[in-house]
């Protein structure tokens, strides 16, 4: 097909059928001096600020805690507070469901300890962040002493024809151009991936119990803010352009520099696939993080599912601490009787106790 036919269908576009949802997405972001987190100040908010789709409210961000659900040793809380301004109004609005993701945004500008929440008939969300930020990754994350909230809120919505552009202000690209740029994309990523294999122009080491990795700083450095800080300070890595790692197998900082390069995954096991979560979250790539999750939600199997379940915990992944905790629910008799349970018990007694909480309650209801 040439690009005239294409152009010719799409002249009219009366003909095709509407389907899907539109979403309303806003992003709101706080900065706070670490000071007062660290001195746990009460009462500080964020300026008030408007949401859309929810016109008859306004809204702030406060550093306020869930007591149920928080460590306050260990963690320091945020809260989304949504006020009404127009009484008779909000309960028009309590129908809707505001997803809301709270992130801490990193000096690249990228989120990291993604919490999701979501705020229906209720006028506050919280999430939970843990303070070792500021002991072990100041350089990531604060900017002249301020931390960067990030809340992203969005809302399903039907968009009226009326508000969309007139026609003929927007130029619709061919097929053709699609293409092009979508072989363009595919070729920097082939690029790349050739560049790691054929180890041209490296100018740094990854030292990995006995095997060696040639990379490159500056890809590094673009994608992941942890290797980026050992680059730009006087750190014993820059000095001897030399990174020595020894919590991971030299197999998956493979797949880790192979994610990098390319933004793409080999073929993954759960085990395998355990060890790069871990490996992401540890080098601040989130995206990377959330496949892994993803996956292991998928696969997860009753024999690993106690380790699936410490990992998400020590990592701040609710998703795939609650895929854990629902298939041990699921197997209880199986998981309780295997010999992981005992040490299980002994090494998270906190976590342990909430799935028998979790499996007494399941209990009571059936």
């Amino acid at each position: 097909m040439d690009s005239e036919e294409v152009d010719k269908d799409l002249q009219d576009v009366s003909c095709f059928s509407k389907c899907g949802v539109l979403t309303r997405k806003d992003v709101f972001r706080w900065n706070v001096h670490s000071s007062i987190i660290i001195n746990d100040k009460k009462n500080a908010r964020s300026d008030f600020f408007t949401f859309g789709p929810v016109p008859n409210a306004k809204f702030c961000l406060l550093l306020s805690s869930d007591p149920d659900k928080m460590n306050f040793v260990q963690q320091f809380g945020v809260c989304l507070c949504r006020i009404p301004t127009d009484e008779d109004k909000i309960k028009n609005e309590e129908d809707i469901t505001i997803k809301v993701s709270f992130s801490l945004l990193d000096t690249r500008d990228r989120l990291h300890h993604t919490c999701e929440r979501t705020m229906k008939e209720c006028s506050r969300v919280y999430a939970a962040f843990e303070r070792s930020i500021f002991d072990k990754h100041q350089l990531i994350f604060l900017r002249k002493g301020n931390l960067t909230i990030h809340c992203a809120m969005d809302v399903e919505e039907i968009v009226s024809e009326t508000n969309q552009s007139p026609k003929g202000n927007v130029t619709q690209p061919s097929i053709k151009e699609l293409i092009q740029e979508t072989d363009g994309i595919g070729d920097l990523t082939r690029d790349f991936k050739n560049l790691l294999d054929n180890q041209k122009f490296t100018d740094v080491t990854l030292s990995v119990h006995g095997t060696d990795f040639q990379a490159h700083r500056a890809i590094l450095g673009a994608r992941s803010p942890v290797f980026a800080a050992m680059f730009e300070h006087d750190t014993v890595e820059k000095i001897q352009n030399r990174i020595v790692i020894e919590d991971f197998s030299s197999e998956v900082i493979s797949l880790l520099l192979r994610y990098l390069y390319t933004d793409e995954t080999s073929e993954l096991t759960s085990q395998t696939c355990l060890a790069l979560f871990v490996a992401a979250d540890k080098y601040a790539v989130p995206k990377l993080k959330r496949i892994c999750s993803k996956f292991l939600c998928s696969n997860l199997t009753t024999d690993m599912a106690l380790g699936v379940l410490t990992v998400a915990n020590l990592h701040e992944d609710e998703a795939l601490k609650e895929a854990a905790v629902q298939l041990i629910l699921d197997n209880a008799v199986k998981v309780m009787k295997s010999d992981e349970w005992l040490s299980f018990l002994k090494d998270y007694p906190e976590l342990a106790n909430n799935i028998i909480l979790n499996l007494a309650m399941k209990s009571l209801k059936s």
